[in-house]
């Protein structure tokens, strides 16, 4: 049976329930939601992506049959109510039925989604309880990467009552103006010179004192946060430059953009209003930093939102590069100015061959494709002398500096100069460069 009205979902899920009751037997509830159906709606249009959303919902009910039910609850969710066994494989070839192509008017159209699931009477919720948990569980099927299945576990519904909770006070977080950014520099060691900072939030709790990111950014993924945050993290970083305008310092600044916020549509219109804002503040002082898994939801959006970054004078780099599934696939079809390396694998490469031998192949990859090179988590001169060995220039980590208040900044680049570790491996380079130049070269 197939219910193209959400409004009967009530009363179908009371009359499943009533039923397993009766004949002592068990009710799955499972919900099941397109994922990034966002995005396929953009691309689609509204038209097209209802009709997927059609074509969708006949090839479930075509696939449960008999006297299971299949609901429309509303946009791309649906709810599956069936008094069968629905282990786990059953689940999964669920989702391998839902993967298959659509053909839409001549066009292949492919999806995923996720399955969250709970069970009567291993659950002994009432009716909108079951609905409400199998509804988490599909919550956290998305977290774990989408396209999977994922069962309501008691337990887990403290845990996600518990991240509610925290998710709503980080939104009171900054709209309380509690966050605060810190700034770590980028340098060029061959030259020693200082080349740009990147922003990085900081939490100021009123109680808990200053909260390093791992502890609050995982709270937004996959929310509105993610978005909200992002775009104060910019309004901030545009208001800082302006404030070192004033004290005669010109140097870029670098803002990490979620996955979700840099396919957002309203992305590129949002930050071209930004620096409209600040109109004093030039293009290129501002760098944005995407993570791989950005370009790997939709590789068509987000090529488009970096060629519109680009096109006003905002270089765009991978951040975490070689910790994503097709690394290579991204340097080729993303026009990004930049690459970052990891610091998982520059944090060990003096220790682990498997971990030079990475640093070593984005190094060489950066060079064919004629991109600059920056690697993070440098901790020490040995690790600076190593990677500038091997063709790397440009760095950040601890062993340089660690984030710091704005207000430190201006006192630390004075300081720097006088910092004679990193000065005197600048002229060693500059030394090694005169050294190995051809003969009749002139150095710059």
């Amino acid at each position: 049976m197939y219910a193209f009205d959400g409004t009967q979902l009530s009363m179908l899920m009371n009359e499943a329930l009533a039923r397993a009751i009766k004949d002592q037997g068990s009710l799955t509830v499972c919900v099941l939601d397109v994922d990034h159906f966002k995005l396929i709606n953009n691309r689609l249009g509204h038209q097209g992506a209802d009709r997927l959303i059609d074509a969708l919902a006949l090839r479930l009910a075509q696939y449960v049959g008999g006297d299971s039910v299949v609901v429309r609850a509303g946009g791309d969710e649906f709810v599956l109510l069936t008094h069968d066994a629905a282990d786990d494989a059953a689940l999964q070839m669920m989702l391998s039925v839902i993967s298959e192509p659509f053909s839409l008017e001549g066009e292949r159209v492919s999806i995923t989604a996720s399955l969250g699931v709970s069970r009567y009477p291993d659950d002994h919720a009432e009716a909108d309880g079951l609905l409400r948990h199998a509804r988490q569980a599909m919550y956290r099927a998305k977290q774990n990467g989408r396209n999977t299945v994922s069962r309501f576990d008691p337990g887990q519904d403290r845990l996600v009552q518990q991240r509610q909770v925290k998710r709503r006070r980080f939104a009171r977080a900054i709209e309380n103006g509690e966050l605060i950014l810190h700034y770590q520099p980028q340098i060029d060691m061959a030259t020693a010179e200082v080349i740009g900072f990147e922003a990085l939030v900081r939490w100021k709790h009123p109680k808990e004192g200053l909260k390093a990111p791992d502890s609050f950014l995982p709270l937004t993924e996959g929310t509105q946060l993610e978005t909200s945050l992002g775009e104060w993290v910019l309004r901030q970083a545009l208001t800082q430059l302006g404030c070192w305008q004033q004290q005669g310092l010109v140097l870029p600044v670098s803002v990490n953009i979620s996955p979700s916020h840099l396919l957002n549509p309203d992305f590129v219109p949002r930050l071209e209003g930004l620096l409209a804002a600040n109109p004093w503040i030039t293009t290129d002082r501002l760098k944005l930093e995407v993570v791989e898994t950005a370009a790997m939801h939709d590789i068509k959006a987000a090529l488009d939102t970096i060629d519109r970054c680009q096109a006003m004078g905002i270089e765009v780099a991978i951040d975490d590069f070689g910790t994503g599934f097709s690394s290579l696939t991204y340097l080729r079809q993303l026009p990004v100015d930049m690459i970052k390396i990891d610091k998982s694998f520059v944090r060990d490469m003096l220790t682990d061959p498997s971990d030079l031998a990475i640093v070593e192949s984005v190094i060489y990859m950066a060079r064919r494709f004629d991109r600059a090179l920056l690697a993070e988590g440098v901790e020490t001169l040995e690790h600076a002398d190593a990677l500038l060995g091997r063709g790397c220039r440009l760095a950040q980590g601890y062993g340089i500096a660690r984030p710091m208040a704005p207000e430190a900044v201006v006192e630390w680049l004075q300081r720097w100069r006088e910092r004679t570790d990193w000065q005197g491996l600048a002229r060693q380079s500059r030394f090694m460069g005169e050294r190995e130049a051809p003969s009749g070269a002139c150095s710059r």
